[in-house]
Parts: structure tokens; C-alpha cells; sequence
């Protein structure tokens, strides 16, 4: 593909699912939601990630739906359906239901039976949403240990950059030392996280961002 028609591309999925306050800077971040959109794979921190989700949530994936033409937004989407264990930010219930443009779906649909932390923008005008920063907002929640099997997180980054933007340098300071001193770790290694420790940091910044 060519640069000008990637560029196309990019203005286009802008236009398509960037939320109706895309505008408006988050309140702690100071980052723009439509850069995340254009600026796909600038990283960004776990406080700026945590800032521009609508909703947060741990959930396994129920079902998968393909849409050819979606009467909403009158475009190929996927419908995914969730199961909530843990809801983090933005939604009460048992259940959530949301829609993705198909071209957003490559390398990070959801498989049904898997368990995931999302981080999802506001729906846009069509009614549709993705993870923030694409695959940064996206986590898949595994079982590791021969023993003692704990549950851990990590991104399609390998969790790098999620204690310090990478191109702006700014840190995530959590008052918690030893929390804060885990998620820098774990970053800079880029290594999973133990999934305890990990919402405990996120809930953390969903409160500070209030």
C-alpha cells in the first residue's frame, strides 16, 4: 500500500470511529483522544490509557458475531459478546455488548473461552469502539506456574511502555511504592503481570483521574 493511501486509510478510521468529544483532552493525560486514532502506534502510558477509556472491564469472550453491512454504522463490523467478572470503569451488569470496524479486528479480534482486561474508546456517531491505542488497551489474561497457577496480563506489547509514554517520556506515578516499582518493572522488562497487581494499579488511576 502506498503511503498516500495509508494516510487515506488512517483519516478515514478517524472519521468513521472517533467518539463525538474526540476533541476534548483527557483530564489527567492531556492527550487527545483522535491522536490515538491517527497516531496508532505511538505508546502510550498505563495513566494515559487508564484517562481515555470509556469503560474497563475483565470479561471472557462469549460469542462472535460478523456483520457484513451492520445497520448502524453501515460498515463490516465484528459483534462481540462478553461476560464481566470485573468491572473497572464505566459499566455495571453482568454483560457487555460492543462492535468493532472489521480492519481494526486484524491481529486483535477476541477469541471465544478467552479471558481479557479491555480499555475501550467512547462509542463513536456509528456506534462502534476499539481498544485504546489499538493493541495497548487489549489484554489477555493468562495462567502461569507449574504449581501454583496465578493469573497474569499482558498486551500484544509485551506490556512495554505502559510505565512511561515512549515518546514523551512521561511516567506513571502511583503512590504505592511497591505497586509503582512492580509496573515499572514489569514494563521496562517487558514481562506479564500478575493480574492482581496490575488492577490494583489501574483502579488506582481510575480514581486519581475522578
Amino acid at each position: 500500500m502506498s503511503q498516500r493511501k495509508k494516510i487515506f486509510s488512517l483519516i478515514l478510521f478517524c472519521s468513521l470511529i472517533c467518539p463525538v468529544n474526540a476533541n476534548e483532552g483527557s483530564k489527567s493525560s492531556g492527550v487527545k483522544l483522535e491522536r490515538h486514532f491517527v497516531f496508532d502506534t505511538v505508546p502510550l502510558n498505563l495513566e494515559e490509557i487508564t484517562s481515555a477509556s470509556d469503560r474497563i472491564f475483565t470479561g471472557t469472550c462469549t460469542n462472535v458475531e460478523e456483520i457484513e453491512e451492520d445497520l448502524e454504522s453501515k460498515l463490516p463490523v465484528f459483534k462481540y459478546t462478553f461476560k464481566i467478572t470485573e468491572s473497572i470503569k464505566g459499566l455495571e451488569g453482568k454483560g457487555v455488548t460492543f462492535k468493532q470496524w472489521k480492519p481494526t479486528t486484524k491481529d486483535a479480534g477476541y477469541e471465544i473461552g478467552k479471558k481479557y482486561i479491555l480499555f475501550l474508546y467512547p462509542n463513536s456517531e456509528r456506534g462502534l469502539t476499539s481498544p485504546v491505542g489499538f493493541l495497548q488497551g487489549q489484554f489477555e489474561v493468562e495462567k502461569k506456574g507449574l504449581i501454583r497457577r496465578k493469573e497474569v496480563v499482558r498486551n500484544k506489547t509485551s506490556n512495554r511502555g505502559l510505565n512511561r509514554n515512549l515518546r514523551t517520556q512521561k511516567k506513571v506515578i502511583i503512590e504505592d511504592a511497591y505497586l509503582n516499582d512492580y509496573v515499572e518493572n514489569c514494563s521496562e522488562l517487558g514481562i506479564p503481570m500478575r493480574y492482581q497487581e496490575f488492577v490494583k494499579a489501574v483502579k488506582y488511576l481510575v480514581k486519581r483521574d475522578k
